[in-house]
């Protein structure tokens, strides 16, 4: 497989789906103790997001804005979610909490990256999913399954609309 196949919107979007599932499993196990779920996810988003545009900079170094324009987006959404977790490493802020505002965090940044790359619905969908995830974590005691069944659903559509 090669990696302009790797990074396609498809397969990018099923890996997000994947890491939101399992960090929200995480987070519904042991909400007390796991509070750097979400720091590894926005840094992992972070990636996925950076990677087609540094793939692209790196085979046509036209592409910079490209590269550029979703690197600086993450970057300033790590930074918040740093200085969140220094709150929370000052007693300014309870673990719980600030673990929705760092999730809330990264479903801003994730819905506004998809609104500024124009590519296709699904890094909206994400940024969406990601918000409604915050609202289940706070709310509900039981949200794995329904968060599961969008997902599933979702990536299949997605997998039927790949040349979208």
């Amino acid at each position: 497989m090669n990696k302009q196949n790797l990074l396609s919107n498809h397969n990018l979007f099923t890996l997000r789906l994947l890491l939101l599932l399992i960090g929200a499993y995480l987070d519904y196990i042991d909400q007390h103790s796991s509070h750097h779920i979400w720091l590894v996810e926005m840094i992992l988003f972070s990636i996925i997001s950076i990677a087609p545009g540094f793939y692209q900079f790196k085979l046509n170094s036209d592409n910079l804005k490209e590269f550029l324009c979703p690197l600086l987006d993450w970057i300033g959404g790590l930074s918040v979610a740093i200085i969140i977790y220094s709150y929370q490493s000052s007693g300014r802020l309870y673990h719980e909490e600030g673990d929705l505002v760092v999730l809330l965090v990264l479903a801003l940044t994730t819905y506004m990256n998809g609104i500024k790359a124009r590519t296709d619905w699904r890094g909206i969908f994400t940024g969406i999913f990601l918000g409604y995830t915050a609202i289940s974590v706070a709310y509900f005691d039981s949200y794995i399954g329904q968060l599961l069944a969008i997902a599933v659903v979702t990536i299949v559509y997605s997998y039927y609309r790949r040349s979208d």
